[in-house]
């Protein structure tokens, strides 16, 4: 039976999103190819966010207690917010050597935005396509490493 839980498919998304991604690149079309670079590092962070700490599921959002205020939710948006989420959520137990293996990767997103969508793509460097294909590409390798090994490396 597949597995059907949410960190599943996430997992499936972000897979799905990077093959996409790398199709569009190659037929030269960068803006939305950049586009699902970010969705794919995002859907494989968040699965390992559920993998491998408190993190829980919302109804749409994955979400944890904000370390310093447990009153407090952290809810887990797009990858260029999840630049600070997944620091701050580090201070907490479980969350600090995801931060440390994610941190460098999830930097190169700092500019990506979803807003992005609804741009007409003038605001794309092929360089940074690339870049952020690279980052993408880890952090995918990281979550298969995890998927099938139930723990980083």
């Amino acid at each position: 039976m597949p597995d059907t839980s949410q960190e599943a498919h996430f997992q499936s998304a972000a897979q799905r999103h990077f093959r996409d991604a790398d199709f569009l690149r190659k037929d030269s079309r960068l803006p939305t190819a950049d586009h699902l670079y970010g969705f794919a590092a995002e859907c494989a962070v968040k699965s390992l966010l559920l993998r491998l700490t408190e993190v829980t599921m919302s109804s749409s959002k994955p979400h944890a207690p904000h370390p310093d205020d447990p009153d407090r939710i952290i809810e887990f948006g797009h990858i260029n917010e999840l630049i600070k989420d997944v620091a701050v959520l580090a201070r907490g137990r479980t969350a600090g050597p995801l931060h440390s293996a994610l941190d460098g990767d999830l930097r190169v997103f700092k500019k990506w935005h979803v807003k992005y969508r609804y741009f007409d793509g003038g605001y794309v460097k092929p360089e940074v396509v690339g870049e952020r294909r690279d980052a993408a590409h880890r952090i995918l390798s990281l979550h298969e490493y995890v998927v099938l090994n139930g723990r980083l490396p």
